[in-house]
C-alpha cells in the first residue's frame, strides 16, 4: 500500500474569511501555483560563421554514418557471396 504525504504540512483545514480553500488550489513542488506556466528559458541563436560550422559538421556526420552503413553492407554482401 502507497501513502503520499502533504507538500507542506496544513495547520488549519478551514478557510479564512475571503480566502479560498487550499484543496481547491494545491501547491506544485516548486512553489508556483497550479495554473501558471513554467518560465520560457531563454534561448541564443545561433547565427553566421557558427551556424554555418554546425551545419556542415551535421552534414558531414550524416554523410559519414550513410557511407559507413554502405560499407557495412558490401562487406556483409561480399562475405555472403
Amino acid at each position: 500500500m502507497t501513502t503520499t504525504t502533504p507538500l507542506r504540512p496544513q495547520a488549519d483545514t478551514t478557510p479564512l474569511k475571503g480566502e479560498e480553500p487550499a484543496l481547491l488550489h494545491p501547491e506544485r513542488p516548486d512553489g508556483l501555483s497550479r495554473g501558471s506556466r513554467f518560465p520560457v528559458p531563454p534561448v541564443e541563436k545561433i547565427r553566421g560563421a557558427r551556424l554555418l560550422i554546425v551545419w556542415a559538421c551535421l552534414a558531414a556526420g550524416a554523410w559519414a554514418v550513410v557511407v559507413g552503413a554502405g560499407y557495412g553492407l558490401y562487406v556483409i554482401v561480399q562475405s555472403v557471396l
